[in-house]
């Protein structure tokens, strides 16, 4: 069996097992009557209209509703984005409290074996495979397409795109052109989600692999099935 089946099979095992945790319509989260001074704890500094309690690190205040991100970050979605905590005490759990920013996780975002060493393997990913992001083309990490993203362990900031963004949600897919030799394995949990997805630590950044004919853009408004 090779790498990229076996990591691939991960990915849904761990799928089928987060379904029976939620199906939310909506977003919990955004409930005041849970938590009595709702914004306590937050910084104000940008549009209320925009982001949650005007504090951009938590994100639009709105989720997605259409295809294919509703189903993956949105209303039929099993995200959570603060996993059930109120704004302050979600900052106050994973943010830094010197500077304000936001504290990943350590080893790559990988999460841990039973022996303590990275759930990880390197791999190669064949022709016509769909890959996705949440975030700008010079990053390096991805997933296989259609990943949710309470499986991904990111902050509610990578939902956050400037209005009228040709990438709505800062999410792109792309399909692999030519054969990829990647990083892979599973997602440690962070930022008050499960994690146990599949992450991809490709060897450029995502620009400079459309650049050299590795990835292909997907147009997700002329095909968002894909």
């Amino acid at each position: 069996m090779s790498a990229f089946i076996l990591v691939t099979m991960l990915a849904m095992a761990s799928v089928n097992k987060a379904a029976p945790l939620a199906n939310i319509n909506g977003d919990p989260d955004l409930n005041a009557t849970s938590c009595p001074d709702y914004c306590a704890g937050t910084n104000s500094t940008g549009d209320t209209s925009r982001y949650i309690c005007g504090d951009s690190r938590l994100g639009p205040v709105t989720v997605p509703t259409g295809l294919p991100l509703s189903g993956i970050a949105g209303s039929d979605s099993t995200y959570r984005r603060f996993g059930g905590l109120c704004p302050g005490e979600f900052l106050a759990s994973w943010t830094d409290p010197t500077t304000g920013v936001y504290m990943y996780p350590p080893y790559d975002g990988y999460q841990l074996t039973t022996v303590g060493e990275e759930a990880m393997f390197n791999l190669t990913i064949p022709v016509g495979t769909f890959l996705d992001r949440f975030g700008s083309e010079y990053g390096r990490y991805m997933s296989p397409a259609g990943l949710s993203y309470s499986q991904r362990s990111l902050p509610p900031t990578n939902l956050d795109a400037a209005p009228g963004s040709k990438y709505p949600y800062n999410y792109q897919v792309y399909m692999v052109s030519r054969s990829l030799h990647v990083q892979g394995g599973l997602i440690a949990s962070w930022f008050e989600q499960q994690g146990l997805g599949v992450q991809f630590l490709v060897p450029d950044t995502v620009l400079q692999l459309v650049e050299t004919g590795y990835l292909s853009r997907v147009n997700l408004t002329a095909d968002p099935n894909w």
